[in-house]
């Protein structure tokens, strides 16, 4: 009751641009060989972003606590980098994991999310599918994230330390968990066998310093 009384009650809204596991989910696909797949928006475009890492995250919401400067207004805020395009992260991958050639990159046409999307509601709308509606709708959810930037510009908006390509560093080195709500194309079994990889690696190290 006090709370909901209080007329000096004040606020921040923080809307990070994107977390690092997000962009993170194809380093075991390309370590396997195979190609890092993107949205192709035509004109050679695809879409940006400059991720945050959880920690900066964390330290950024703390920081409001004591710092009036997004008080009761909202903050857009990301990570250090600059943004970087899909194709961009895609080579970054390729040269963290030291992969021979050139980088292999799979441009997919954003069409092809139309296709499914109007598919799955076809299906919903003509057998009154509760489950093909919902399907549909989380087609019109990953393409908003397929099409649109997600990066600050404002170098106020920059927070943190750590970089995109030291988070790819530190998976290369020591894998990564999975996470199916924000994994777009990796798989449980193949972060498994990128973690089983780096630990036979890791044995051999030592086998060999020994």
């Amino acid at each position: 009751a006090e709370l909901t009384s209080q007329t000096d009650m004040s606020y921040s809204i923080v809307r990070p641009t994107a977390f690092f596991k997000s962009v993170s989910g194809q380093v075991e696909v390309v370590d396997g060989g195979g190609p890092f797949v993107y949205f192709d928006l035509g004109n050679d475009r695809c879409a940006t972003c400059n991720p945050i890492s959880e920690p900066d995250l964390a330290s950024a919401l703390i920081d409001q606590v004591a710092d009036d400067a997004h008080r009761n207004t909202y903050w857009n805020v990301g990570g250090p980098d600059d943004g970087m395009s899909m194709r961009e992260q895609g080579e970054m991958i390729h040269d963290v994991l030291k992969k021979d050639g050139e980088p292999k990159l799979l441009g997919v046409p954003i069409g092809l999310f139309d296709f499914i999307i109007n598919g799955l509601q076809w299906v919903g709308d003509t057998f009154k599918s509760e489950k093909f509606d919902d399907a549909a709708e989380l087609g019109r959810i990953g393409k908003y994230y397929a099409i649109e930037d997600m990066h600050t510009t404002d170098p106020a908006e920059k927070y943190g330390r750590t970089t995109l390509r030291e988070h790819y560093e530190y998976i290369a080195e020591n894998g990564q968990e999975y996470d199916p709500y924000t994994t777009v194309f990796g798989s449980e079994k193949g972060k498994k066998k990128f973690a089983e990889k780096k630990k036979e690696e890791e044995e051999k190290k030592e086998t060999v310093q020994a």
